[in-house]
């Protein structure tokens, strides 16, 4: 019923009509990776084609959006100044996808981006380890896997596919995690993808699952786009003193690539609570990304600011429908109807 609504919407060309139709609003998008091989079918809220990300630059161009810097929209929103078509662009984590792919579409359209990124795989040029085992289940053509010998603790067979796999292969991560090295998590990648027919190696070679390097990093500056924290293990505690590790180590690799001022957040995994806010802001964090949708007002707080997760599963007339605003609207609508009158208040 969703995806008709959203035809009709797009088709009536409401979309284009109304264009948020109550200035002071701004939209913040979410992207991630992008995709240069088959990784959106493998997760589409995670990587987007090139090609759909072009349309979507493309139809923001053709209606009269504009994008701002993010700095630049944070103080506008404030001051009451942010007009009408106005939004901010984001892109979390920092694959390798984003100078290959994204970043010569975000120049070419004239659109300014910040680029969050999580810095331990920026050191460990290797692909992401949680998330190569997972891609290498899907890619398997195999049902089953033999953990047996793997990895301490880890015996016998796991399906590959479907909510026990996740579950079962859960225990592999968490194990992995806490007590081996990178090195070591790397060949127990490696014997993974051997034993369910997935070439590791291929992934090494292709960095499709492996963040920017150093370097990368720092050309980003030449194509507009800004860098920002999101932490350094991709993770953000709760006690004061871990969450003060976390953005040292993250601004301690990122202030080698940019001299931007390292003063905005993304909340890693969309996980955040207020019970972090005075920790950030003694560490000099102003603002905070989650992926709450929603447009954001004046009175939305700087440390839990709105934005919408577009991603290769998101439909062209749904993500019109988004930007217009009037997706914001219904969801304002609704909380009205559970007699919940905050406009923006802090979800944790």
């Amino acid at each position: 019923m969703r995806s008709l609504a959203y035809r009709v919407i797009s088709k009536l060309r409401l979309s284009e009509v109304i264009g948020n139709v109550v200035p002071g609003r701004l939209q913040i998008l979410c992207y991630h990776g992008f995709s240069f091989l088959d990784e959106h079918l493998f997760r589409g809220k995670l990587f987007m084609t090139a090609a759909l990300f072009e349309k979507r630059l493309e139809w923001l161009k053709k209606n009269h959006y504009r994008a701002l810097p993010l700095s630049e929209a944070l103080y506008r929103l404030q001051a009451g100044k942010i007009g009408r078509k106005e939004f901010v662009l984001t892109i979390d984590d920092g694959f390798h996808s984003v100078i290959a792919l994204a970043a010569p579409l975000l120049r070419a359209y004239d659109t300014p981006a910040t680029v969050y990124v999580t810095t331990y795989y920026v050191i460990h040029q290797h692909p992401i380890f949680r998330l190569a085992i997972q891609y290498m289940a899907w890619k398997s053509e195999r049902q089953h896997v033999d953990l047996a010998g793997l990895l301490s603790g880890l015996n016998g067979e796991t399906p590959l596919h479907g909510t026990e796999a996740s579950r079962r292969l859960e225990a592999l991560y968490m194990v992995a995690e806490g007590q081996c090295t990178e090195a070591q998590r790397v060949q127990i990648a490696r014997h993974f993808g051997e034993r369910v027919n997935v070439d590791y190696d291929e992934l090494v070679r292709s960095r499709r699952l492996t963040l920017m390097n150093q370097t990368e990093l720092a050309s980003l500056r030449d194509y507009g786009l800004d860098i920002q924290l999101h932490t350094h293990r991709h993770r953000l505690p709760l006690r004061q003193s871990e969450v003060a590790i976390e953005l040292a180590e993250n601004r301690g690799v990122l202030s080698a690539v940019t001299k931007a001022d390292l003063q905005h957040l993304c909340y890693p995994s969309g996980i955040w609570s207020p019970s972090q806010w005075s920790a950030l802001k003694a560490l000099g964090v102003t603002s905070a990304t989650t992926c709450v949708p929603g447009l954001n007002t004046s009175r939305t707080p700087p440390l839990a600011l709105h934005r919408f997760l577009d991603g290769q599963d998101i439909t062209m007339d749904e993500f019109k429908v988004e930007m217009s605003g009037i997706k914001d609207i219904a969801r304002r609508s609704r909380r009205l109807l559970r007699h919940d009158p905050s406009d923006d208040a802090p979800k944790a």
